[in-house]
C-alpha cells in the first residue's frame, strides 16, 4: 500500500479534500506554535488537529473504496 499516492491520487479527483488536509496542517502547526512557542490557548487545538487528520485519512479511504 502506498499511502502518498493513494492520498495523491484523491486528492488531484477532489480538490475540496486537499484543501481540507492543508486546514488541518495549518490547525496543527497553530497547536504546536501555541503549546510551544507561547504556551496559551492555541495549545487546546492540537487534539482537535489529530481529529482532522483522522477524518481526513477516512475521508480518503471512502474515497478509495477501502
Amino acid at each position: 500500500m502506498n499511502t502518498w499516492y493513494d492520498y495523491r491520487s484523491v486528492w488531484s479527483a477532489h480538490p475540496l479534500v486537499f484543501v481540507y488536509a492543508m486546514v488541518v496542517v495549518a490547525v496543527f502547526v497553530l497547536s504546536i506554535i501555541g503549546t510551544v512557542v507561547a504556551p496559551g490557548p492555541l495549545a487546546i487545538l492540537f487534539v482537535p488537529s489529530l481529529a482532522g487528520a483522522y477524518v481526513h485519512h477516512t475521508m480518503v479511504m471512502k474515497r478509495l473504496q477501502r
